[in-house]
């Protein structure tokens, strides 16, 4: 047996009897302790520890605990090393909603004779190409019910009279009307702390550096920086540190300046080393794992190096149902805004074309991922490119065209770096005066934000960080968006690089660490489409509504507008859907 072996079973008995011991109020039930063992001890050989109080909700279970063990053990992230009550929550509530009516089905809309062209194939620029007229599934994991926020359509929840837009404080939603609404989990609205002083950028990293830490320590037994005294000379170790600086020698060294919150140490990867050429993708701020030699003099000569990824396979707890348009960079008033195209994509969703496929009457939910309206003196010489002028008037403009999409339909809406709102990310919803220009039932969002459609996760980011991602990385360019966005999912972080082309508040939080996998990654910003499939994840950017501008043009952009992706949520296929004038 290894080391680590011992180490971990060693630290899941001393977890057992920490546990057991804070569990007095189980005793007083009259449940003996030896239960609440073999339950820890259960899914400790599976290679999970748990939590007290999950544990406590486990053994008050009237059902089949061997039942609902399977149940967690079978759906659990194999990242996740720790499982919390949240976890344990969410598989009895989806019992509960299981035993419930479901919703009505969406009827069949009438159909006209105008319709959207669906291309046979994605582009070869995607890594895995979906096919649109056959697509292949793509698994994917919903993340766990903590439910924050929600929002229904009227026709499928009946809200309560008077019920505004946007409540002043958080809507509880129950898993059982997840299957007819859309319900916000995370976002920053309402929660910045952020001024910048100096604490604030402390906070931010070390917050940062410990949530990644605690995903990569899963698969390393990683030591501090400080321990590396002179005792450890010629010693194999691990270390996990955040990229301080990456250069080159002279000698064609790469030299990586690590940091945790013990100390610094300089990593050195030879131009020979099996890992040179993997070392090219380090970049600043992120958060790496590293084994190597030590010098015992501040010095690691690198052997392996590691990301924290997503796991190999996400298993979803159930599967959605109905399906989602991914949509961003509408640019409502601009003068490139596409809008003859729009009102084919209208005619379409409402049942006024011909569709003979019947997917839009299976359309639930419409997800836009910033950049609602073209905005105001966001680059220079802007004027000459807008037709509406004035921003307020974009944003009622803009509610007009998204007003008339049918009502059974939930919008969820994030902003972008054109939209009225702060340029520093995280970035807040939309402000209420410009919500009140659209229909009562739709859901702002903040930018990120992670959202559940029918019980499946999506994140939501508007992708500006791609930028950085197109200029740091080799291979990246912006003609394939999906390739910045998986190597986010690699780095587990959005926004990976600080204080370059994107500007990032210092909150006390990092918003942008994935901590769990999502089902879908959305994201928009570089106008182009890209679809792709990473680690049971669907990587999708959804394009633009807005031709090619002079600016585009001088920057060499070829946007790829009016396409729209749309997602089966209870099989994940995809396909395209195109509204261009054929």
């Amino acid at each position: 047996m290894s080391n680590h072996s011992m180490i971990f079973i060693n630290q899941v008995y001393q977890l057992v009897a920490l546990i057991l011991l804070s569990m007095p109020q189980i005793s007083q039930h009259g449940r003996r302790p030896r239960a609440g063992q073999d339950i820890v001890q259960k899914l400790a050989e599976q290679g999970y520890q748990l939590e007290p109080a999950a544990l406590e909700i486990i053994c008050r279970y009237p059902g089949s605990k061997e039942e609902l063990l399977e149940r967690i053990i079978r759906s659990a992230d194999r990242s996740v090393a720790v499982i919390g009550p949240s976890m344990i929550s969410c598989h009895l509530e989806s019992n509960a909603s299981r035993m419930t009516p479901s919703a009505m089905p969406l009827a069949s809309s009438p159909s006209l004779p105008i319709r959207p062209s669906i291309p046979s194939t994605i582009p070869p620029s995607t890594p895995s190409p979906i096919s649109s007229s056959a697509p292949s599934a793509i698994q994917s994991s919903p993340l766990p019910s903590h439910a924050h926020r929600s929002f229904s359509p009227p026709d499928l929840q009946s809200p309560s009279p008077g019920t505004p837009a946007k409540p002043a404080g958080p809507v509880v939603s129950s898993p059982c009307s997840q299957d007819s609404s859309a319900v916000l989990k995370c976002d920053i609205t309402g929660r910045s702390t952020c001024v910048g002083e100096y604490n604030d950028f402390v906070h931010y990293f070390r917050d940062r550096y410990s949530k990644i830490r605690e995903i990569l320590s899963r698969r390393l037994n990683s030591r501090p920086i400080e321990s590396l005294s002179k005792s450890t000379t010629g010693r194999e170790v691990s270390l996990i540190g955040m990229v301080m600086d990456v250069r080159t020698t002279s000698k064609g060294n790469r030299v990586i300046e690590l940091e945790d919150p013990t100390g610094m140490i300089t990593a050195v990867i030879q131009k020979e080393s099996e890992v040179y050429e993997q070392s090219s993708l380090i970049i600043t701020d992120e958060v790496i794992g590293v084994t190597g030699t030590s010098d015992g003099n501040g010095r690691l000569f690198v052997k392996s190096l590691l990301w924290p990824d997503m796991p190999n396979q996400t298993a979803p707890l159930e599967n959605g149902s109905g399906s989602a348009l991914l949509l961003s960079d509408l640019h409502v008033g601009s003068r490139y805004f596409m809008a003859d195209a729009w009102q084919r994509f209208l005619q379409w969703i409402n049942g006024e074309a011909d569709d003979a496929s019947g997917l839009s009457s299976q359309v639930r939910y419409i997800v836009i991922a910033g950049d609602l309206v073209d905005g105001v003196g966001i680059y220079p010489g802007q004027d000459k490119d807008l037709e509406i002028m004035d921003i307020y008037d974009q944003y009622k403009a803009a509610a007009q065209w998204l007003n008339g999409i049918r009502k059974d339909i939930q919008v969820i809406i994030a902003p972008g770096n054109h939209d009225i709102v702060r340029q520093a990310e995280p970035q807040p919803a939309l402000p209420e005066e410009v919500q009140s220009y659209f229909r009562k039932d739709m859901l702002f969002v903040g930018n990120p934000a992670q959202v559940t459609l029918s019980g499946i996760s999506v994140l939501i980011y508007h992708g500006r960080s791609i930028d950085d991602l197109v200029l740091r990385l080799p291979g990246i360019s912006y003609a394939a968006p999906e390739k910045a966005m998986i190597e986010m999912l690699r780095r587990r972080h959005l926004a990976p690089i600080y204080g370059s082309r994107i500007a990032i508040a210092p909150e006390h939080e990092d918003h942008y660490v994935i901590s769990r996998p999502p089902a879908i990654l959305h994201c928009g910003h570089v106008h182009t489409v890209g679809i792709a499939r990473y680690k049971g994840v669907a990587v999708i950017n959804s394009g633009t509504w807005q031709s090619q501008t002079d600016f585009q043009k001088k920057m060499n952009i070829q946007p790829v507008p009016a396409v729209v992706p749309i997602v089966d949520l209870a099989t994940m296929k995809i396909r395209k859907l195109i509204f261009t004038q054929s």
